[in-house]
C-alpha cells in the first residue's frame, strides 16, 4: 500500500509538471523577420552593472541571484536575475545587451509551479531575447514538484498568488527591474499565454489593464470552475461506459466523412449534424465490439457533446465534434494520436488529465475547505454549484467589460483551436459575444477572436496549427496594422504541408475555386 501511494504521488508530479508544458503554442516570433517594425533594434545599453541589481531587494522583493549569460546560439549575452516577492511567488527577469525597449511576459499551464527553465520556457525565452526583449516568467507562488496540480491550495494565500496576484506583482517588479538597469522604462509590455496562460491573460485586462498594452489569450480557461465541473461530468459519462481509442477512431471516421470539407477539415463543428445515437453503427450486444458502439457508448458519447445539464437545463457547453482524429500531438510527442488521448482517455487505465484536474481542484479549491480524500463521484451537478461562488469570484476571468483596458489603448488577441479537448471552445466565443455586446461595435476595433479549425489545446491536431500571433499583435498594438487574418502553416518532419488564413470569428476561410487546397493563396476570408 505504501508503494501505491508513493506511485500515485509521484504520477501526480508528472500531470503537474508535464501537462502545462504542453499548454503553449511556442511560435510567436516565426514572423517578426516579415513586420514592417524592427523587432530586434537595438536601442538602450545597460546603466548599470548587472550585479549591481541585487541591490534591489526591497520591501517584499527580493533579489536571490543574478548572472550574466554569455551569447550563444543566437541568444545574446543576458542579464539572468531571479527573486521571490513575499511569500512565495517565484520570477525571473533576463535583461538583453541591447534592449529594444519591449517586454516580454509568458504565461503558465494548469495548476503552473514550474521553473524558469521548464520546458518550453527556455525556448519561448530564448526567441524573445534574440529579438531584444526584457522576458519575465513567474512560478504563481508555489513549486509543483511539491505541491503537484492543486495542493498548493492547503495555503490560501496561494490560491490568491495562482489567481492573478503572483502575475501582476511580477510584471510590475520586473518592469522596474528593467528601468532601473536601462535607465528608461518600458515603452511597450506584451503578454503570452495559452491556456492558464490565456486566463491569465484575461485576468490581466480585466483587473489590471495597466499591465500590458498587448495581450495574447490563448484557449483561455476563463470559466475555470465550470471547465473542472464538465470534467467531472464527462468522467462520470466514461464511467458508465469506457471508451477505448478504437472506438473513438470509429467516431472520427463517421463524424469526417459527415461533416470535413474537402480539405478534410471541420472548420466549425457547430454545423455538424451528427448525432452518436442515430449515426453510429450500434452493437448488437451489451458489449462493444470493432466497428460499432453499445447503446450506453452511443448515450455517454452524446452527453460529452451536449455538455453539463442542470435542472433540465443546458449549463455548460460540451466538447465539440473533431478532435476525435489522430493528428499531431498536442504533448510534442512523435506519434500522431487523437485528440481524445490523454485528456478524455488515460493511458494505460490511468485517470484523463480531465479527471485529474477536475479532482485535485475540487478537493484543494472549490469548497473553501480543503478535502484531500474529497471523492470525485459524490460530485452533485444540481447542488455543488452553488457551494463555489467564492473561488469563482477569485479565480474565473469572466468580467466582459474592459472599457479600462480598451481605453488604455490596449490590444487583445484570443484564439482557440476547434478541436480542443482540454477545454471547450465554446467557452470563448461565448465571452467574445458577452465582450461585444458589453463594449460595443467598436469592440473588434481592440479585441479580435480567431478561431483555428482541427487545432488541439494550444497546438496539434489536423489543422493548421502554427502561427505567430506576437507579430501579429505586435502590429497592431505598435503600426496600427488591424489584424484581417493571421498566416498559419501545418508543419510535419519540419516541411510545411498546408498553409491557411486564420480569420476573425465569426469569419471563416472560405476556398476560391480555384488552386491548392494545401496553399493558403487559394483561400480568403468570408462571412459564414
Amino acid at each position: 500500500m505504501r508503494r501505491l501511494g508513493s506511485i500515485v504521488v509521484a504520477a501526480l508530479a508528472v500531470l503537474a509538471v508535464v501537462s502545462p508544458a504542453a499548454a503553449q503554442n511556442r511560435y510567436s516570433f516565426i514572423d517578426a523577420a516579415k513586420s514592417p517594425l524592427n523587432f530586434s533594434r537595438a536601442t538602450l545599453k545597460p546603466q548599470l552593472a548587472c550585479p549591481d541589481l541585487r541591490s534591489l531587494t526591497a520591501g517584499s522583493v527580493s533579489i536571490l541571484a543574478v548572472e550574466i549569460v554569455a551569447a550563444a546560439e543566437g541568444v545574446p549575452e543576458h542579464c539572468r536575475v531571479t527573486g521571490s516577492i513575499a511569500p512565495e511567488i517565484h520570477f525571473e527577469v533576463n535583461l538583453p545587451a541591447a534592449w529594444n525597449r519591449r517586454f516580454y511576459m509568458s504565461g503558465n499551464g494548469g495548476f503552473a509551479g514550474e521553473t524558469s527553465d521548464s520546458p518550453p520556457r527556455a525556448v519561448v525565452r530564448a526567441a524573445a531575447l534574440r529579438h531584444g526583449f526584457v522576458t519575465a516568467t513567474t512560478n504563481t507562488g508555489h513549486d509543483a514538484t511539491k505541491e503537484p496540480l492543486a495542493s498548493f491550495a492547503l495555503d490560501p494565500q496561494k490560491v490568491t498568488d495562482y489567481a492573478f496576484r503572483a502575475v501582476h506583482l511580477t510584471a510590475m517588479t520586473a518592469k522596474g527591474i528593467a528601468a532601473r538597469y536601462y535607465d528608461r522604462p518600458v515603452a511597450y509590455a506584451y503578454w503570452d499565454g495559452c491556456s492558464t496562460g490565456g486566463r491569465q491573460a484575461l485576468i490581466s485586462a480585466q483587473r489590471f489593464p495597466g499591465d500590458f498594452d498587448g495581450i495574447i489569450a490563448g484557449a483561455p480557461v476563463l470559466n475555470f470552475v465550470d471547465t473542472t465541473v464538465a470534467g467531472l461530468w464527462n468522467a462520470a459519462a466514461l464511467a458508465e461506459a469506457p471508451l477505448t481509442l478504437d472506438t473513438v477512431k470509429l467516431v472520427a471516421d463517421v463524424v469526417y466523412a459527415k461533416c470535413a470539407g474537402a480539405d478534410g477539415v471541420i472548420d466549425d463543428p457547430r454545423r455538424c449534424p451528427f448525432d452518436p445515437t442515430r449515426d453510429l453503427p450500434t452493437c448488437a450486444g451489451v458489449v462493444a465490439g470493432p466497428g460499432c458502439v453499445t447503446e450506453p457508448q452511443a448515450r455517454a458519447l452524446k452527453k460529452i457533446y451536449g455538455g453539463v445539464i442542470r435542472d433540465g437545463k443546458p449549463y455548460f457547453p460540451g466538447q465539440p465534434l473533431g478532435a476525435e482524429k489522430a493528428g499531431t500531438s498536442a504533448f510534442g510527442e512523435p506519434r500522431s494520436s487523437s485528440g481524445w488521448d490523454r485528456w478524455l482517455i488515460g493511458r494505460d487505465g490511468g485517470k484523463s488529465l480531465q479527471l485529474a484536474f477536475s479532482e485535485s481542484f475540487m478537493r484543494y479549491m472549490a469548497f473553501g475547505k480543503p478535502d484531500p480524500s474529497y471523492d470525485w463521484k459524490t460530485f452533485d451537478v444540481e447542488k455543488d454549484p452553488d457551494r463555489m461562488s467564492d473561488i469563482r469570484r477569485v479565480l474565473n476571468a469572466v468580467d466582459p467589460d474592459l472599457t479600462a483596458f480598451r481605453n488604455r489603448g490596449g490590444k487583445l488577441l484570443m484564439y482557440f483551436g476547434w478541436a480542443d479537448t482540454a477545454l471547450t471552445p465554446f467557452m470563448a466565443i461565448d465571452y467574445y459575444e458577452k465582450a461585444l455586446a458589453r463594449n460595443g461595435p467598436d469592440t473588434r476595433d481592440f479585441f479580435r477572436l480567431f478561431m483555428v479549425p482541427g487545432m488541439f489545446h494550444c497546438r496539434g491536431g489536423i489543422g493548421t496549427d502554427r502561427f505567430d500571433a506576437m507579430t501579429t499583435l505586435i502590429n497592431w498594438v505598435e503600426g496600427g496594422t488591424t489584424p484581417d487574418s493571421i498566416p498559419a502553416a501545418r508543419v510535419e518532419q519540419d516541411q510545411v504541408k498546408r498553409t491557411r488564413p486564420l480569420c476573425p470569428y465569426p469569419r471563416v476561410a472560405r476556398y476560391k475555386g480555384s488552386g491548392s487546397i494545401d496553399d493558403a493563396a487559394s483561400f480568403a476570408c468570408a462571412d459564414p
